[in-house]
């Protein structure tokens, strides 16, 4: 069988509801990974945020292995630990993002760095500590924008009850979405990226430097901030606990759910 490239999302997907990779999942991806296919890790999570998935997986610090974070705002080489292809948005954009967020009276945002995660003049709800706790990024509450001059900045984050993302995100002017890519990465949250940052971008960017032609390519996600991976790789897997209207756009299902090691029984079936 030709070798393959697997990128797989995080939450909801790749980890269970306890943060956890189910042992099915983590023994058919050894397996493969053993058997000369690619893994990929990609999430919204900071690298800091996937560091102990990768251990399990056997790919940190390991050579020619690659992550893909921030939703594909950073990609890393993860022998060197250095960006291999990065996108940041400008301090006025952060700013921008972060006002509107508080004109639309939002729950909470979070400006994110590499290391950092910035609440401005707010003090950070319950979801946005679960986001920096996933990330493991080191909070910090202020009262003014001075940070931004020593940081690059990889999102915008804003957090809130699901039904109040669902209301907010469709009042936003169009504009904002001519200047970022705006993607909902779970039930409580709602991203601001550089307008050329997605998951998809990052795959297209990572096949073509391992050489794996886009058809070998197999993706496995459950939110909409995976549907631009789901759009350019040879084989899109939904999640069976995705939204109706994710799995919309994927060419497989999972034969379970993310609690149930949905993403290790399928591609027991897939590569059997």
């Amino acid at each position: 069988m030709k070798k393959k490239l697997i990128v797989t999302d995080i939450d909801g997907t790749l980890v269970n509801d306890q943060k956890k990779i189910m042992p099915e999942t983590k023994h058919e991806l050894k397996k493969l990974i053993a058997q000369g296919h690619r893994v990929v890790l990609c999430s919204g999570r900071s690298i800091n945020g996937l560091k102990d998935y990768l251990m399990t997986l056997g790919l940190w610090a390991m050579p020619d292995e690659y992550a893909i974070t921030f939703n594909g705002g950073n990609v890393f080489d993860l022998a060197t630990m250095k960006s291999i292809d990065a996108h940041y948005l400008s301090a006025d954009q952060a700013i921008e993002a972060d006002q509107l967020a508080k004109q639309l009276r939002v729950g909470d945002t979070l400006v994110a760095a590499s290391q950092k995660s910035y609440a401005v003049s707010s003090q950070m709800n319950a979801q946005a500590l679960e986001d920096i706790r996933d990330s493991q990024l080191v909070p910090v509450e202020t009262d003014n924008y001075d940070f931004l001059e020593g940081e690059s900045i990889q999102k915008c984050l804003w957090t809130d009850e699901p039904d109040r993302i669902t209301t907010v995100a469709k009042q936003i002017p169009a504009k904002y979405f001519d200047e970022f890519q705006i993607v909902r990465s779970g039930p409580i949250f709602l991203e601001f990226l550089p307008q050329d940052s997605s998951k998809g971008n990052a795959v297209h960017h990572l096949a073509q430097r391992l050489n794996v032609d886009l058809k070998d390519v197999i993706v496995f996600g459950d939110e909409e901030n995976d549907l631009s991976m789901f759009k350019v790789a040879g084989t899109a897997v939904a999640m069976r606990n995705a939204r109706d209207e994710i799995k919309e756009y994927a060419d497989q299902i999972t034969v379970a759910d993310h609690n149930h090691d949905g993403i290790g029984k399928t591609l027991k079936l897939m590569f059997e």
